[in-house]
């Protein structure tokens, strides 16, 4: 298994990056740039360029995966789950080998046990909502429940929990794959460093890969590999009953269903934690904010043995109460260090942060801190140079988050009694610019814009779809779009520039007409009602 899983892996991740799925869309080039300014303008001048239709269609198949595999989400009756595992302690490098039952009432309402020869690996957890989970009473040595969740049961009942963190506006990809007779579509994020710059993007976003059936078979996170067989459907899903995760090569772990089963809850209590179940701090899941800090101190960093500077980051496991005050969490330690150590847990026992809320209730939160030693002074996170403003009129920037860019326009438009006007397009686009050249063009034009409309561009391109933001407002047939909203966001038309132009070049009345008919106190507002 372990040697065909690695040719497994060799063949995919190979032929994924030879064989990109085609699409009927014609590829962006030279006749398509912005600098054509004569002749005819490209036929498909309108339409989103083809790394937006594919972001699109990779969305799509990892939403539909989401909802076909594995045994998370709404939508299934009760159901009970045994599974026995084999596993590599890599902290020890010693085998272990047990089982894990799970009972589930509902989303969020279970209990789950471990049964393990090794105490470490042994209790069992209930969880009664979303912020209130118990663990049974920890040895001598510690429950080492985090462990036995990463390797064991997320495999098995949630892979593609890191899903969550992948937002609907990120660029993601898609890929075929052949290998050994079977076609697989893989999905990713395209440069996932963008949005991960201080962590490993590739483990917050992986790689997943699904048949043509949609059934979940191989997720990539990282160095680490989770591969599924034995597919077996059950009620709605379809659920992997051998599962396998390999890390830098090496077999970490493997699991098989032996019990699936629909279940019905005892009246007794059965999932109810006992008396002496200790509560357990909330912890963070994919997809979710950040805790915030608002107070912040450096640590004293010690000269190391034999006079070193001790360079890298550090990962502080904490405990960040109610209050947003600090406690270093009891555990393994977090160093090789002790006085590095010492030295991290006595500046970051003081630090502060908001107050952590989960529908709108403080909890504490279990977290890891990490702390980058550089060589260079430390800096608070609230103090670290922030992104200027800027103007949102000028560029499809995207970087920029729109949604902060029509709350600043709202607050103008309401101080000088004036609308909005969104307009959506991307450098990609060759209308987007000559449109911007029709205003460069006509200072009367350009005028009558800016005294009556707040004017705000969104960027819709394969860097940056902004989907989240523009789902809010009607469907985009083509670009540029415009968006006409009264000065407190409400919108009052969605306008096709095809309209606004010959085919050829945009049009002096056209445009003069929409504008003045939907400046405020225009015609336009009339007519709409």
């Amino acid at each position: 298994m372990y040697f065909s899983l690695r040719r497994f892996l060799r063949l995919t991740l190979s032929a994924a990056v030879a064989a990109p799925i085609l699409f009927a869309s014609p590829s962006l080039g030279a006749a398509d740039a912005p600098a054509a300014q004569s002749g005819q303008p490209p036929a498909n001048a309108h339409a989103a360029p083809p790394e937006v239709k594919r972001s699109e269609l990779a969305h799509k198949v990892l939403a539909d995966g989401l909802r076909l595999n594995a045994l998370a989400g709404p939508g299934l009756e009760p159901w009970h789950i045994k599974i026995e595992y084999q596993m590599l302690d890599s902290s020890t490098g010693k085998p272990d080998s047990g089982t894990v039952e799970q009972w589930t009432s509902r989303p969020l309402r279970w209990k789950r046990t471990y049964v393990s020869a090794e105490p470490a690996f042994n209790g069992s957890q209930w969880n009664v909502s979303r912020i209130t989970r118990f663990q049974s009473k920890s040895r001598d040595n510690g429950f080492r429940h985090h462990l036995l969740t990463l390797r064991i049961t997320r495999p098995v009942i949630d892979p593609l929990y890191q899903a969550a963190n992948i937002k609907p506006d990120y660029q993601m990809q898609i890929q075929m794959v052949t290998t050994g007779g079977l076609k697989l579509v893989c999905v990713s994020v395209v440069h996932p460093e963008r949005y991960a710059p201080k962590t490993d993007p590739n483990f917050l976003f992986p790689t997943y890969c699904f048949d043509t059936g949609l059934h979940l078979h191989l997720v990539v996170a990282g160095s680490t590999t989770v591969q599924f067989e034995d597919l077996q459907p059950f009620q709605n899903r379809t659920v992997a009953h051998k599962v396998t995760v390999i890390e830098r090569g090496r077999l970490i772990s493997q699991m098989t269903i032996t019990t699936l089963e629909t279940w019905s809850p005892p009246d007794n209590g059965f999932l109810s934690p006992p008396s002496n179940a200790i509560l357990q701090p909330y912890t963070i899941e994919p997809g979710q904010p950040q805790p915030v800090p608002v107070y912040q101190v450096a640590a004293s960093i010690p000269i190391l043995d034999g006079g070193r500077v001790f360079r890298g980051a550090v990962s502080v496991p904490v405990i960040i109460r109610k209050d947003g005050s600090v406690k270093i969490a009891e555990g393994a330690p977090f160093s090789q260090y002790q006085a590095l150590e010492d030295a991290m847990s006595n500046a970051i026992s003081r630090w502060k942060y908001q107050p952590y809320t989960v529908d709108g209730t403080p909890v504490d939160v279990s977290y890891q801190i990490p702390y980058v030693v550089d060589g260079k002074p430390f800096v608070p996170v609230y103090d670290l140079p922030k992104p200027q403003p800027g103007d949102f009129s000028t560029a499809y920037d995207f970087r920029r988050d729109p949604a902060q860019d029509l709350a600043t326009a709202e607050t103008e438009a309401q101080q000088q009694h004036k609308r909005i006007l969104l307009e959506v397009g991307g450098d990609w686009c060759y209308w987007c610019h000559q449109l911007d050249d029709f205003f460069k063009s006509n200072p009367d034009v350009t005028k009558l814009r800016a005294d009556n409309f707040i004017f705000v561009k969104v960027n819709m391109g394969p860097t940056n779809t902004n989907a989240t933001f523009l789902s809010q407002f009607p469907q985009i047939p083509g670009y540029p779009w415009i968006f006409v909203l009264d000065a407190n966001g409400k919108l009052l038309k969605s306008q096709d520039t095809d309209h606004l132009n010959n085919g050829r070049a945009y049009q002096t009345k056209p445009i003069t007409e929409f504008l003045t008919a939907w400046k405020p106190g225009g015609p336009g507002e009339q007519a709409a009602k």
